[in-house]
C-alpha cells in the first residue's frame, strides 16, 4: 500500500509548486513595467504575454492598498500594434484578482511609449535597465521598480 501511495505522489500535478519567474524592466516612468519572459506565448511573430505594471508607494483605489497589476497584451512584431488583453490588480501581499477586460482592437504602439519599450524588449531583444537584474516574483518587482519611479534615476 505505501507504494502505490508514492506512486500517487509521485504523479500528482506539480500544481502547487511555485514556478519562478523572470520578470523584467522594461521602462521606469508613472509605472514601472516587467515583462514576464517566461510567459510569452508566440504564434509566428505575434507574442501573447503579460506585463507587470508596479506603482507608485502608497498607491491605493478605495481603501485598498495595491503593488499594481498586470496587463495582459497581444503584440504583433511585425505589423508593430498592440491588443490589450485585460488586467488583473495584484494589492500588498500578493494578492491577484481576476483578469478583467475583453480583447480589444489592435491599435499602433505610439513611439517611446511604455508599450514601445515592451515592444522591444519583447520582439528585438532589447535590453534596458541592463544593470538590473529580472525580479524573482512580484514583490521583489515592486522593491525593484518603486524606488526608480520616486526619484526617475536611472539604475
Amino acid at each position: 500500500m505505501a507504494g502505490a501511495v508514492c506512486g500517487l505522489v509521485a504523479l500528482a500535478p506539480p500544481a502547487f509548486a511555485q514556478v519562478p519567474l523572470e520578470l523584467r524592466l522594461a521602462d521606469v516612468g508613472r509605472f514601472a513595467s516587467f515583462v514576464d519572459m517566461g510567459g510569452i506565448a508566440w504564434t509566428g511573430r505575434t507574442a501573447r504575454l503579460r506585463v507587470l505594471q508596479v506603482t507608485e508607494d502608497g498607491f491605493t483605489a478605495g481603501s485598498e492598498a495595491f503593488w499594481g497589476g498586470w496587463r495582459h497584451e497581444l503584440i504583433d512584431c511585425d505589423a508593430r500594434t498592440i491588443a490589450h488583453a485585460g488586467f488583473s490588480s495584484v494589492r500588498v501581499g500578493g494578492r491577484e484578482g481576476p483578469v478583467s477586460g475583453d480583447l480589444r482592437p489592435a491599435a499602433a504602439i505610439p513611439s517611446g511609449s511604455a508599450d514601445d519599450a515592451v515592444a522591444k524588449l519583447v520582439c528585438d531583444g532589447w535590453r534596458p535597465y541592463a544593470g538590473v537584474a529580472p525580479a524573482a516574483n512580484v514583490e521583489e518587482a515592486v522593491r525593484i521598480g518603486r524606488p526608480l519611479i520616486a526619484t526617475g534615476a536611472e539604475p
